[in-house]
């Protein structure tokens, strides 16, 4: 076991992210393994999502924005 030092801004959000029965080492541990995951474990998390229409039609816009002459 070891002793560590933490900001007090650093403290509060390992504290927001803590679940009832968790320690802090859990805490850490669960923010390391999800740092070292595969991004491809998220491809279509979005498919159903409205997210996508909006960047499509933000993207169109940008696109025909870009388009003008001035």
């Amino acid at each position: 076991m070891k002793t560590i030092t933490l900001r007090d801004d650093t403290y509060h959000a390992l504290v927001s992210l803590k679940e009832p029965r968790d320690s802090f080492s859990d805490v850490i541990d669960r923010l390391i393994s999800r740092k070292n995951r595969d991004i491809r474990e998220y491809a279509g998390a979005l498919k159903d999502s409205p997210v996508l229409d909006d960047l499509e039609r933000f993207t169109r816009e940008v696109r025909t924005s870009g388009k003008a002459r001035i």
